[in-house]
């Protein structure tokens, strides 16, 4: 059965497929999509320390001088669940170690986006439409996010009272960098009871704040400009 969120940006990828008319493939993608295009810098495996990993094209990542890429962050005893390449787009799901793809509560995703043509913003704007149609309530806030030189950056937190044809809801914090040769997407969501409003669903400021630094911690860098950590 496909999840809500396989749902959900299988429909974003379709809708930007159809609005362009190039093969950039732009808009809003899956928050499922990457093998070949993950490395590691630590090991992230269960009981793992803090660490970053890597995500970019195939491209860079077969070009001898390497090229742009992100470095995200992952938090100490995370995991991934789910990863995959298709349609110039690529993702790694990440949930806590005590948890699976099916029984998660928590998920961190991280996506490369081939050839972007959406500015941050747009992304986010076609997100808050498709929660409105995926969702028996939704709203959302824009966030403070960092910004890097050249690369334009946004974040918003999303509240999904309840996922159609489900027994849940979600609540999804979304950071978008638009790099020079790819879009990213950093993604942290929750699963919840049904809600109707946000002040209903008690996620603390504490608690999103600590996830907004957490996303902010991740950057863009160039190999060939010497830019990335080693």
């Amino acid at each position: 059965m496909m999840t809500f969120e396989k749902r959900l940006f299988s429909f974003l990828v379709r809708h930007s497929t159809r609005s362009s008319l190039t093969q950039r493939h732009p808009a809003l993608a899956t928050l499922f999509a990457v093998s070949a295009i993950l490395m590691p810098i630590q090991g992230l495996a269960q009981g793992s320390p803090a660490g970053f990993r890597i995500l970019a094209t195939p491209q860079v990542l077969a070009h001898p001088e390497g090229g742009e890429l992100l470095q995200a962050y992952v938090p100490a005893n995370w995991h991934s669940v789910y990863r995959e390449w298709l349609n110039n787009r690529g993702v790694d799901e990440l949930v806590p170690q005590e948890q699976n793809l099916i029984n998660w509560k928590q998920m961190l995703a991280f996506q490369v986006i081939d050839n972007p043509v959406l500015l941050p913003q747009h992304y986010l704007n076609d997100l808050k439409s498709t929660l409105s149609k995926e969702c028996r309530f939704s709203y959302s806030q824009p966030l403070q996010t960092v910004t890097q030189p050249r690369y334009e950056s946004a974040m918003i937190i999303s509240w999904c009272g309840q996922v159609l044809d489900a027994a849940w809801g979600e609540i999804i914090l979304t950071r978008v960098i638009r790099g020079e040769s790819a879009l990213y997407t950093l993604s942290k969501s929750w699963r919840t009871i049904p809600f109707s409003s946000v002040n209903e669903i008690g996620l603390p400021n504490a608690e999103i704040q600590h996830w907004q630094a957490t996303l902010n911690r991740s950057n863009i860098c160039n190999m060939r400009d010497q830019t990335c950590a080693q």
